[in-house]
């Protein structure tokens, strides 16, 4: 009978060989792309499915229903598989994990009536973690958001600023026909009103249309756009692009994610005969470096040994020729003081 300890070995090994079968097939590339694909064909179907020609025969909307379910199945299974790979802890870690479960979960709440699983199309937004370009420009977007928060505030400061004073002068305008629509009839009629002109959309109607009362009510317009469509919107972009500009000089290597951690192929130091720089390489599909690459470097650190053995012989040289040249000097100085005592 075998003993417990030796059960537990057993099960140790085959838990470690579990894991280790998860890990091969969750970290190639290959497998990450096919999840890429199918985001994109989900999320392309769900698009088509809008369309009358499915949507109006039950025969072909129930296919697309049931491909629909496989492949949120598959994105659950690949939930389920990382979660078991990385633990809690590990799998918790990262956002972006934490947001494609997100996702999945809700896929799977969304399954009732039909106004709520009009949201499934959320599902698609998966692709912004799988695609490393959007992924940085979201994390850039991220970290930007301290300077974000101070330029909003200024904006919601001037909002209130300017929607409690159209709201007093121009109130009334609608009731008394001089307006087509309730622009400024209550403080939120403002607000929305304000939001519409600092996107430039058809403001200059609306200031038309108060001008016939109220000459001189283009200046606070003006300025309002002034500050708001131009001023603090080019602050956002501005701030934005800063941001990315800064991610674009980092080293792609660095990782700006957990993903990178993710990548766990053995990797070879090599010396750079040109320049004696040291560089990281990845050796791809886990394997040794080469013979010649070993026998290159080991030539190279032996050069650079005897380099080095060679400084320190010549030092020592030095230090005896300097030894040399200072006893001698201290003997001439005795005989130049001695003789001069005997005059």
């Amino acid at each position: 009978m075998m003993t417990m300890a030796a059960v537990t070995t057993a099960n140790r090994k085959d838990c470690r060989g579990y894991y280790d079968n998860i890990r091969r097939l969750l970290n190639p590339q290959p497998f990450a792309n096919f999840i890429l694909g199918l985001i994109v064909i989900n999320s392309i179907m769900m698009g088509i499915a809008t369309f009358p020609f499915v949507k109006d025969d039950d025969d072909l909307r129930y296919k697309f229903d049931l491909v629909d379910q496989i492949f949120l199945i598959i994105f659950t299974i690949e939930s389920a598989m990382q979660l078991l790979y990385f633990g809690l802890r590990g799998f918790f870690r990262d956002g972006f994990r934490v947001f494609d479960l997100l996702i999945v979960i809700l896929s799977w709440a969304m399954e009732g009536t039909q106004v709520i699983r009009a949201f499934r199309i959320f599902r698609a937004s998966r692709l912004i973690t799988r695609i490393e370009t959007m992924r940085n420009l979201l994390l850039a977007i991220f970290n930007v958001m301290p300077k974000m928060t101070a330029i909003f505030l200024l904006l919601i400061l001037i909002f209130f600023i300017f929607g409690v004073m159209f709201t007093t002068l121009f109130k009334g305008m609608y009731l008394d026909g001089e307006l087509t629509e309730p622009f400024f009839e209550s403080l939120f009629y403002s607000f929305f009103t304000l939001f519409q002109m600092m996107t430039m959309d058809s403001w200059s109607t609306i200031m038309k249309q108060i001008q016939e009362e109220y000459p001189t009510a283009w200046i606070p317009f003006v300025i309002f756009i002034i500050l708001t469509g131009f001023v603090v919107v080019n602050l956002i972009i501005a701030v934005i692009c800063d941001a990315v500009s800064i991610l674009g000089g980092v080293d792609n290597n660095a990782g700006l994610s957990a993903y990178a951690a993710e990548d766990d192929r053995p990797k070879e130091v090599c010396i750079d005969g040109a320049n004696y720089n040291i560089i990281e390489q990845k050796v791809e599909g886990g394997g040794k470096p080469s013979s010649q690459q070993c026998t290159t470097t080991a030539q190279r650190l032996e050069e650079l040994q005897k380099q080095l053995d060679d400084l320190v012989v010549a030092q020592d040289q030095m230090r005896r020729v300097i030894d040399v040249l200072s006893s001698r000097a201290s003997k001439v100085k005795i005989k130049s003081s001695s003789h001069r005592n005997r005059r």
